[in-house]
């Protein structure tokens, strides 16, 4: 950046001032609709209907990078909801995973169907159902190193949902490294446990502040609405 110390100054403080808004100003307009779709359905306005279950993540440390979960072999234990964005019986949707990793390296993750490229790991994608694809954070994560994507690919041939993933990262831009594995026994039913990735981040990493103005007034909202067992309207059937 060009300039005095003081335009400079002027210049970051003008930006800072321009993300705080949107930030908020955002947020507030996603708690508004998360609050009244979750009212209009009795229960979570995206994702309603899923499948819990129980796995481990086996990790194959690479350098120090301040992020628990990385940095250890694990086994690391979590539990784990899968679940389609609009919870449609038919057609297209947003497949999605939940993982909240237990001890040590203890937080919330969140995964979306998206592309794997440089621009699409930032890109939503619908898939039809009983098919599975890539998962990523959609969002980096940041961490003492930098941010970092977290990726999920499904093993073929091995369940729907499927019960073993390949865990992969990458800096935004940069090559997916395959660092580990995700093991999964899933169970006849779906939980009313909630997540919150930006509340309880995964030990080593938060989210930038940006994110967390547009996503914190949402779960707020979110929370006021039970996380009902029962099925909305047009709902998938209970995945086994």
């Amino acid at each position: 950046m060009t300039g005095t110390p003081a335009t400079r100054a002027l210049r970051t403080t003008g930006t800072n001032t321009v993300s705080v808004t949107l930030g908020r100003v955002g947020g507030g307009l996603l708690a508004a609709l998360f609050g009244l779709v979750g009212r209009a359905r009795g229960t979570r306005a995206l994702h309603p209907v899923g499948v819990c279950g129980a796995g481990a993540l086996h990790v194959v440390p690479g350098p120090p990078s301040g992020v628990a979960l990385l940095d250890s072999p694990g086994p690391h234990d979590c539990r784990v909801r899968w679940s389609r964005a609009a919870g449609r019986r038919h057609g297209r949707d947003v497949e999605g995973m939940a993982v909240r990793v237990t001890g040590a390296a203890a937080g919330d993750v969140l995964f979306a169907s998206t592309g794997t490229g440089v621009v699409t790991r930032h890109m939503l994608t619908a898939r039809a159902p009983h098919r599975h694809g890539s998962l990523t954070t959609l969002l980096p994560l940041s961490t003492a190193r930098g941010s970092l994507l977290l990726r999920l690919d499904p093993v073929p041939a091995e369940g729907d949902p499927p019960t073993a993933y390949r865990l992969l990262i990458a800096a935004p831009g940069l090559p997916w490294h395959e660092r580990g594995t995700l093991e999964i026994r899933w169970a006849s039913h779906d939980c009313t446990r909630r997540h919150d990735p930006v509340g309880q981040p995964l030990e080593g990493t938060w989210t930038p502040p940006i994110w967390s103005r547009l996503r914190d007034p949402s779960y707020a909202a979110a929370q006021q609405v039970p996380a009902a067992r029962h099925k909305p309207a047009g709902a998938l059937p209970e995945v086994t």
